[in-house]
């Protein structure tokens, strides 16, 4: 009856010691162990991004209409970009003079605001402003360059 058991079979036929459990040596260890370094191998580092409500639901749509997941898109896109360096660069460059002239225009208007100001003071002590009408040709001007670039940021969203 001893004999009944697995482990006291594995014990009487040598294999485990005092009546413990046999050393496993089956194929099933060497899966796992192969298993494990497999995802080790490709395991990656993880990267976060992140968004607004909208730039993600326009992602995510973007993702959808390809059948990529969110992450797979995103990486498929970032290295996509990274390949395509050169257009990328020219992309930002030509955000950041956007930007530039964004910030340009509206410096140029707190000037002519202040100008404004001064012309408006002149007026109400009952003096004749003179260059009132250059300073709103300035105003126009700046608005415009304003709107422009506004309408540029607004294209490329």
């Amino acid at each position: 009856m001893a004999q009944a058991t697995g482990r006291q079979r594995a014990a009487d036929a040598g294999y485990g010691t005092e009546g413990g459990p046999a050393p496993r040596t089956s194929p099933s260890r060497t899966r796992t162990q192969r298993r494990t370094r497999t995802r080790q191998n490709k395991q990656r580092a993880a990267v976060s991004v992140r968004l607004s409500a909208n730039e993600r639901a326009q992602v995510k749509a973007a993702a959808d209409h390809t059948g990529a997941s969110l992450a797979k898109f995103m990486a498929q896109a970032s290295l996509a970009a990274a390949h395509d360096i050169n257009r990328v660069a020219a992309n930002l460059l030509d955000l950041r003079g956007t930007i530039r002239e964004l910030i340009a225009a509206r410096t140029d208007l707190a000037r002519i605001g202040n100008n404004i100001n001064q012309i408006t003071r002149t007026f109400n002590s009952g003096g004749d402003p003179i260059g009132a009408e250059a300073a709103l040709a300035d105003v126009r001007r700046a608005a415009a360059r304003l709107e422009a670039a506004a309408q540029a940021l607004a294209e490329r969203a």
